[in-house]
């Protein structure tokens, strides 16, 4: 709701909304476009071409490889060319489109009908279809369906193996290389030097690069991850970025400098614009309109209060009141890890804050992730109300709050899925699912 409450553009459409919602709903196309055109300018050069309601949604390899065909079928060098162009011609012919297509493409009959992924050992994966095959969690991995991704190790990413790798993964059907730059399992940040070096290899190999940024959004210091400095020293840029999370509406964004979009001939603004109102038309309406007016007030406040820039702040003071407060806990070099406001404690340690955490069940560090627009970069504020006097007081005014409303915390504190026991803690505002292993692990919590 806060996209709605302190964005004086987004409140003002909700405003009306309210009051009138045909009137909002006959400007949707404008304000889909001015959604566009925020975020381009937002996330230096992307455009949210295709917008979904989760990130399982866009990483499905059928629908990326529809969206790399839609794009280079209403490229310039289709839609301006005399030979091929259906708008140009009388008399179209699809199939000469289709093999013009697939072979700038370097994609065989494989990639259309049996697409595949090929993915950095580690990514999070997704909750369902083939990229859950790949997940660290077993729940995940026996309901996955279709083809396996390509898995990249980390002894595959040198300049002997890497290269011939993603060649072989091309004529296997691969169309494309995901890569995350923040472990969401433990934290840990992808090197530069071998992004580099996937950049390259994919270039080789007439792959495209997709960057998953659903947790990493304007998180880490920058619009995208990729965007850091480090990032950025190759001369080749990632084709597709996916998002999700923190802006509200889940999606694929393209950049059309991309090292594989660049083939496809785009050059002018209008040209991309043409070719994305293509990928819409396909449904009539992309995102639902209250979802577009929020993701439009968190997408300007973005940009107003600077949020990347506030990330690498609250990075410096999560991470070294995590660090003074483990001092006392215990004796781990390493209790923090993580990239701006994407942060990896310690599960053993993140439970003395009594803190809600992102959790993976089966790794021992969970994720913290403050909102950008709260009080998270203050250290004196952190070390009052989360761990000191005004702490407790607090908790309590929320679970006053839930008693009145007969609801309870949201997620449970050990597993981290929906909560559902009444036993919940009023002391420090926390709850469990009800499950015996976590009920056994709640109960031994110690009350701030």
């Amino acid at each position: 709701m806060r996209g709605f409450i302190a964005d004086d553009r987004a409140r003002e459409l909700w405003k009306q909304y309210s009051e009138n919602p045909g009137s909002v709903e006959r400007q949707y196309h404008a304000i889909l476009s001015e959604y566009t055109e925020n975020f381009h300018n937002f996330f230096r050069g992307y455009w949210p071409i295709s917008l979904h309601a989760h990130v399982s949604d866009v990483l499905v390899p059928t629908t990326m490889a529809t969206l790399i065909l839609n794009t280079a079928s209403t490229s310039p060098l289709v839609i301006e060319s005399p030979e091929l162009s259906p708008m140009l011609k009388e008399d179209p012919e699809p199939e000469k489109i289709q093999n013009f297509v697939r072979n700038l493409l370097g994609w065989t009959d494989v990639h259309v009908t049996a697409p595949r992924f090929a993915v950095v050992d580690g990514i999070y994966g997704g909750a369902f279809g083939p990229l859950a095959l790949v997940s660290s969690e077993w729940e995940y991995n026996i309901i996955g369906t279709g083809q396996a991704p390509v898995v990249i190790r980390k002894e595959d990413l040198s300049i002997d193996v890497l290269p011939e790798k993603l060649v072989f993964a091309k004529q296997q059907g691969c169309i494309a290389v995901i890569v995350d730059l923040v472990s969401t399992s433990d934290g840990s940040v992808f090197p530069p030097d071998d992004f580099a070096l996937l950049q390259r290899s994919c270039h080789q190999a007439n792959l495209f690069l997709v960057v998953d940024e659903a947790m990493t959004a304007i998180r880490c210091g920058a619009p995208w991850a990729c965007q850091r400095p480090e990032y950025s020293q190759s001369d080749l840029e990632p084709d597709l970025v996916v998002f999700g999370k923190g802006l509200c509406v889940s999606g694929i964004s393209i950049n059309f400098d991309g090292a594989m979009m660049k083939s496809l001939g785009f050059g002018k603004k209008s040209q991309m614009l043409r070719s994305i109102r293509f990928w819409r038309a396909l449904t009539s309406r992309p995102v639902a309109l209250p979802v577009l007016i929020e993701a439009l007030g968190i997408l300007n406040m973005a940009q107003a209060e600077d949020w990347p820039a506030r990330s690498g702040e609250i990075e410096n003071v999560i991470k070294s009141f995590v660090r003074d407060h483990a001092k006392t806990l215990c004796e781990d070099n390493e209790p923090v890890r993580g990239l701006g406001a994407m942060i990896a404690v310690k599960r053993d340690i993140s439970t003395h804050f009594r803190v809600m955490a992102a959790i993976r069940r089966r790794s021992p560090w969970v994720r913290w992730l403050p909102k950008l627009d709260s009080a998270a970069g203050n250290r004196k504020a952190l070390d009052r109300y989360l761990m000191g006097s005004e702490s407790k007081f607090y908790r309590q005014e929320l679970a006053k709050e839930a008693e009145i409303q007969q609801t309870l915390p949201l997620w449970c504190f050990v597993c981290g899925i929906d909560a559902s026991s009444p036993d919940w803690c009023r002391t420090c505002f926390l709850a469990c699912c009800g499950h015996d292993d976590c009920v056994e692990k709640f109960s031994a919590h110690k009350c701030i």
